[in-house]
């Protein structure tokens, strides 16, 4: 087991930018290879042809990431929802319009300070400004792991598929706002 090096982060220090090509991407490893690989090997493309929307974290005016998130817009199916959430409007339809969180990655150094929670509050921002402009229900994402779904569960975020081992989560549109208002 390789020994991993904690590097002491100061949030007051870290600006989270729009990814572009000054952006270094090389030594970022948050120990899951799917989001290493997108940030490394297909995030410029995937800008480029408008399908994510990526926003890098950097310290001060380092271009060098040491966390990021994705965002498109999607939708899924309603009949995977909890039944629970089915009293509601969305029961008329067949799939439910949403934001969705593709990816959210921490290099490995800076794990367990903060920076999760701070890159998804600025992507709680950001999903705020587009309801301003556009309809739909929740921010969904599907998780990688047990550590990622514990991270999410513990922000609020409600399991809606079966699959136990990546499930797929979802926050309301309306508790989103709810938190957004409140800056917590």
């Amino acid at each position: 087991m390789q020994s991993q090096t904690t590097a002491v982060l100061n949030l007051e220090q870290v600006t989270i930018r729009p990814f572009s090509h000054e952006t270094v991407v090389n030594r970022f490893d948050c120990g899951v290879a799917p989001i290493n690989n997108f940030l490394k090997n297909k995030a410029k493309k995937a800008g480029r042809r408008y399908e994510h929307k990526i926003f890098c974290a950097h310290i001060s005016d380092s271009n060098n990431v040491i966390g990021y998130y994705a965002l498109q817009v999607g939708s899924d199916s309603v009949n995977e929802l909890p039944d629970r959430n089915k009293n509601n409007y969305l029961k008329t339809y067949v799939a439910f319009p949403a934001i969705n969180l593709s990816f959210l990655g921490v290099a490995s150094e800076y794990h367990r300070q903060g920076l999760g929670s701070y890159l998804l509050m600025d992507a709680f921002t950001k999903v705020a400004k587009i309801a301003e402009c556009a309809g739909f229900y929740a921010l969904t994402l599907i998780s990688y792991n047990e550590k990622s779904t514990q991270f999410y569960k513990n922000l609020n975020f409600t399991i809606y598929s079966e699959n136990i081992v990546q499930p797929k989560m979802l926050y309301p549109l309306e508790d989103l706002l709810s938190v957004v208002r409140s800056g917590s």
